[in-house]
């Protein structure tokens, strides 16, 4: 088995990139990559409801990993149920369909599209750009209206179908770019696989699309023309000891539970007046600075030891999910809401649980005061809020959260101390 073909596919099963596989209707059906099998030589697809198909059939799989489009034509091993097990391929292909760099675009940044397929008549769109290239958008619909009667219309594949003409499509807040954008364009596809629909949509030529080409150079490099080189990653296992010594003389260091919680602390903004760089956060001082003897694969295998716990919206816990793994918790559950959280609340070894919603910071703290009055053991509980006050502080420390955290934050080192910090890792 090639060493290419498993790097992508051991980084696709671990950020969770979207595949789809054709079934023996030639029915493109959307799943995940739930394991590889090395030694057998096979790796285990789930998709929604029961899987179509013959063993020993030929089929073709496709997935995103890093902004790029590959894929193989295998031979189905197994099925059972909605888990199809294929055969690991001999290569991968680059099957990317676009001619033009792309670049993403984070939900943070605010980025929107409002659609119009005509002034007076026809349907109206709004919803929040994922991508973004020179000649084109990927965009999330969220809301959907009969642009004549201003009715709300149900969002789904048949909003608008492949090749309708938007009269005005209106870009906002699209980051290096003129605050509002205008021009026309057409739908290239339509995609509901993940959960609501996603909308492509070529844009014509504008004034725009130098000021869009200069946004994308700046985040995304050339379109490769065959497909980039990757290595495996090392496991904990395989990575040499950070300082050398005879088996006789380690001794192993024990893995130590997760410290009980701290008192509430808050990482504020400085004084008015004080100047400070508005994209770059302060260098990690006090409890979150690094030690210099830390034993890095020990840490590791604390991590992955633990379970991250993460409460936010789709979007961003998706983010939150692949730094966390990037960061190597070998879990991270990630819920988009209260019931979910009580849920992952007994499994195993949950480390902390970081809070970051679109909705009143007030409620996420009574949120937590039923969990502790329903007797429910909570892990340390880190809350994202935008402002902080003495009141919101004392609030903080009497529900049981640990630590505050001042809005908006980076994945930086500091984040990472700081969830090291709270699962006793520090």
């Amino acid at each position: 088995i090639s060493d290419l073909v498993m790097a992508y596919l051991e980084e696709a099963q671990r950020v969770r990139s979207p595949f789809v596989v054709k079934d023996g209707r030639k029915v493109e059906r959307a799943g995940t990559l739930q394991s590889l099998d090395e030694e057998a030589g096979t790796f285990n697809i789930q998709v929604g409801g029961p899987y179509v198909g013959e063993k020993g059939a030929k089929v073709d799989f496709i997935f995103i990993h890093e902004n790029l489009r590959l894929g193989a034509t295998t031979r189905v091993c197994e099925i059972r149920g909605g888990t199809v097990v294929l055969e690991i391929p001999n290569g991968l292909e680059l099957l990317e369909r676009r001619k033009q760099p792309r670049a993403r675009l984070n939900p943070k940044e605010g980025a929107t599209l409002t659609g119009l397929t005509s002034l007076f008549e026809g349907v109206g769109i709004t919803g929040i750009l994922e991508n973004l290239s020179e000649s084109g958008c990927r965009v999330r619909v969220e809301k959907a209206m009969n642009i004549k009667d201003q009715k709300k219309l149900g969002i789904g594949t048949a909003l608008v179908p492949v090749g309708h003409s938007f009269m005005i499509l209106k870009l906002n807040k699209v980051p290096r770019c003129p605050a509002v954008m205008e021009m026309g364009g057409q739908v290239a596809y339509l995609d509901d696989s993940s959960g609501g629909l996603v909308l492509g949509i070529v844009f014509e030529k504008s004034e725009f699309s130098g000021a869009l080409r200069g946004m994308v150079a700046n985040r995304a490099g050339s379109m490769p023309s065959s497909l980039p080189p990757k290595a495996r990653r090392k496991t904990v296992l395989d990575e040499p000891d950070p300082e050398p010594a005879s088996r006789s003389e380690k001794i192993a260091e024990p893995v130590l539970p997760p410290k009980a919680p701290e008192p509430t602390k808050v990482v504020t903004e400085p004084p008015p007046g004080v100047p400070t760089p508005a994209t770059k956060a302060p260098p990690p001082q006090g409890d979150l600075a690094p030690s210099p003897n830390r034993n890095a694969a020990l840490l590791r295998l604390k991590k992955r030891s633990r379970a991250a716990m993460v409460l936010a919206s789709a979007g961003h816990g998706e983010l939150l999910r692949d730094h966390l793994l990037e960061e190597g918790y070998g879990r991270v559950l990630v819920a988009v809401g209260w019931d979910e959280v009580v849920a992952y609340l007994h499994e195993p070894a949950v480390g902390f649980l970081f809070i970051d919603t679109d909705r009143p910071v007030l409620e996420s703290l009574e949120m937590v005061q039923r969990l502790q009055e329903a007797g429910l053991v909570l892990p340390p509980i880190v809350l994202a809020a935008e402002e902080v006050s003495r009141a919101l502080v004392l609030a903080a420390q009497r529900v049981g959260v640990t630590h505050l955290l001042v809005k908006p934050y980076a994945f930086d080192e500091s984040l990472s101390l700081l969830f090291e910090q709270q699962m006793g890792l520090g």
